[in-house]
């Protein structure tokens, strides 16, 4: 057999990237998860770099295209091939779960490559191999070299497909295997799903893991600026890396898959389409900058599986050789996915936003609709922010809701806002990428009217105070719907930053069962308590959870709450994450998560 290998691991299930062969408690299950992802990129990266010397047929300037221009067949002719070991055969996956699979990654085949490219898939029957498990899960060549042995003497030729893909899910392993390139992959985790076959056949085709690029500066996470490191997996938007999303432009440029790629070489504004839908519009826009190319793309609707995320303007990076990374142009706005980045899940450039490069080109999101408006400036250079403008502050329990107009960003997202109220100086910091939340509660005991000023933080630093506003003052009444406006904290319109730890916004929750850490069937209950907010005293209204891909139970009234979970889909398997959504009569939303492992039975 030709070819390289690579391994990848498994998509969506598990969530954290633990494997099943562990027996660790709740507390440790996060040292494993990364170590299993380190050893699998270290090998990654190897099998990349050898690939890229004798691998492919022809080049193009990668700092253009995100790489070599691959060799991919208009015609992938797939046998799937379900082989087993011992006396019979498992009872998974079933033949009608599989069939569904392999269709939708054909489908998904067909729409991403603008009908280029035709997967017809020949499923087998169940087909005996004479070796063990430890080499039908552990080993690549001696794998195919039984496989191959045994679906010949059943009557299948794997020599007439250009593809074969070892279905061995009794393996029940944490991590999947394709060559890059070449025409093999294994499949080795209970109900794979589309995303999972998609992102191996991806790799047949030459396509490397999708990354992404976190950056920390002055103890902050910023966009691009003071150290940066590169996260395998960490393109949450992209097929190639933690999702089930549509390939980026940059791998579909690769492909030769792509529509109408705009190449930038001036200031202006541009408009970008949905990338999955952009006819004859524009999918991307290419601006290069010295040795770094950035791609811009626009993804309208919710990617990745799991977790509260943010679509919107995409902005990647290849700098020199490298690997296309995404940036996170949202810092500060994670969601409740811990792997392999959750804030790199919310990574869109907000409307209104900027984000300026350490080479002086700066994107600003100007609109989003059916398509993207994105402004494109070069030579340009960022400053702190304007001065917030405080708009109200309104009596709420024992403190003042505080109410802020957004600022310009003058090139760099806003991370957050400092409020300050006087007398007394007491400061209270709000994380708040974008202004998504304009609005605080801000406990005070002072017997005189207090005084409040707002500063905003962009990475290179805090704006001047905002113009006092006192309590009482003329013309600032205190307005009663100020509580319930789309910038409160938890609420839906402002997703990604539910709750922050210290502002005491929204109702206490805790999930009574199952624990952290609990083996759990497809059908299981949750146990919740819930009181109420310990600022405003508003009281819980409702509740509802999800498992991993799985939407539970809605249950409406105060709590306790015993909401419903049943995995009827039969995709969830492996370590996931289950969250539970309490929101109290103020629209507060607090989140609550706990890692659980789910059989399957």
């Amino acid at each position: 057999m030709g070819g390289l290998r690579c391994l990848a691991l498994a998509l969506l299930a598990p969530l954290l990237g633990v494997s099943a062969a562990w027996s660790a408690t709740p507390a440790q299950a996060a040292v494993p998860a990364a170590r299993v992802a380190h050893e699998v990129t270290s090998k990654i990266a190897r099998d990349v770099t050898r690939a890229r010397t004798t691998n492919v047929s022809s080049r193009d300037d990668a700092s253009r295209t995100g790489g070599h221009r691959l060799q991919v067949p208009g015609h992938v002719r797939l046998l799937a091939a379900r082989l087993y070991w011992g006396a019979r055969p498992p009872s998974y996956p079933s033949t009608t779960s599989i069939r569904r699979d392999l269709r939708k990654t054909a489908d998904y085949f067909d729409r991403v490559s603008r009908g280029r490219q035709h997967v017809r898939t020949t499923l087998t029957r169940w087909v005996h191999v004479d070796v063990s498990g430890d080499v039908m899960c552990n080993t690549q060549g001696r794998s195919v070299r039984a496989a191959s042995a045994a679906l010949r003497r059943a009557g299948y030729h794997p020599a007439r497909f250009n593809r074969l893909m070892i279905l061995t899910e009794q393996c029940n392993a944490a991590a999947s295997a394709a060559q890059l390139p070449g025409r093999v992959s294994w499949i080795r985790y209970r109900n794979p799903g589309m995303p999972t076959l998609v992102h191996e056949l991806g790799h047949n085709l030459g396509l490397e893991h999708a990354f992404g690029v976190v950056c920390r500066q002055g103890g902050r996470r910023v966009s691009l600026g003071g150290a940066c490191l590169p996260v395998a997996y960490g393109d949450s938007w992209d097929a190639m890396g933690h999702s089930k999303g549509f390939f980026s432009a940059a791998a579909l440029v690769r492909l030769g898959w792509a529509g109408t790629i705009e190449r930038v070489r001036e200031s202006g504004t541009y408009q970008v389409a949905d990338v999955a839908h952009s006819g004859r519009a524009n999918q991307a826009l290419r601006i290069r900058s010295g040795t770094t190319t950035y791609w811009v793309e626009y993804q309208p609707e919710h990617s990745p599986e799991i977790g509260r995320t943010i679509p919107g303007v995409m902005i990647r990076r290849q700098v020199a050789g490298g690997p296309v990374e995404l940036i996170d142009a949202s810092p500060g706005n994670p969601t409740g996915i811990d792997y392999p980045d959750a804030d790199l899940t919310n990574a869109a450039l907000p409307v209104g936003s900027s984000l300026t490069t350490p080479d002086h080109v700066r994107f600003t999101t100007v609109a989003q609709g059916r398509r993207a408006t994105v402004q494109v400036t070069f030579d340009a250079t960022a400053a702190v922010p304007d001065a917030p403008v405080v708009e109200t502050a309104v009596p709420v329990g024992t403190g003042y809701r505080v109410h802020w107009k957004a600022p310009a960003d003058h090139g760099q997202i806003v991370l957050g806002y400092r409020v300050t109220s006087m007398p007394g100086g007491t400061t209270t910091y709000v994380r708040s990428p974008a202004g998504y939340r304009t609005s605080v509660i801000v406990k005070t005991d002072a017997t005189e009217p207090p005084t409040f000023t707002v500063q905003a933080l962009n990475q290179l630093g805090w704006s001047a105070a905002s113009t006092p506003l006192t309590v009482g003052d003329p013309g600032t009444p205190g307005d009663p719907g100020i509580p319930g406006d789309p910038g409160d904290p938890g609420d839906p319109g402002t997703p990604g930053t539910p709750g922050d730890p210290g502002d005491g916004a929204g109702a206490q929750v805790s999930i009574t069962s199952p624990a952290p850490g609990a083996k759990l069937r497809r059908s299981f209950e949750i146990d919740v308590t819930a009181t109420a907010d310990p600022v405003t005293s508003a009281a819980p209204v409702s509740a509802w959870a999800e498992v991993g891909s799985v939407a539970c139970s809605t249950q409406e009234g105060a709590g306790p709450y015993l909401l419903q979970c049943a995995d009827t889909g039969r995709v969830l398997h492996g370590w996931q994450v289950l969250t539970v959504h309490v929101r109290d009569q103020d629209g507060a939303t607090t989140d609550v998560t706990v890692p659980v492992l789910v059989r399957g039975r």
